[in-house]
């Protein structure tokens, strides 16, 4: 039997699925991406401030210098995105 290892993201604060999963297993609520879309506390000090895109990438780059990073599969998914102000991605 194949077992998943890896890890995934989870911004319960800042995604209707992922509150959900937060509720189902206890997690708490953590506000890490500001309206300006960049990172800040509790998200890493080391983030803070760096554009949510950036954070994404500085975080696979960082697992890879520790050898912890195994890849990126892709997953289908809803994404809203902005038709109004912007051609970014919505975050509820």
């Amino acid at each position: 039997r194949r077992v998943p290892a890896g890890a995934v993201k989870v911004t319960p604060a800042h995604s209707h699925a992922d509150l959900a999963l937060a509720h189902a297993h206890g997690l708490p609520l953590l506000s890490v991406i500001g309206d300006d879309g960049t990172m800040r506390p509790p998200g890493g000090g080391w983030l803070q401030g760096v554009h949510r895109f950036v954070a994404r990438e500085k975080v696979v780059a960082a697992l890879a210098e520790r050898g912890l990073y195994r890849g990126t599969q892709d997953h289908a998914m809803t994404l809203p995105m902005c038709r109004y102000r912007c051609p970014l991605p919505v975050t509820p």
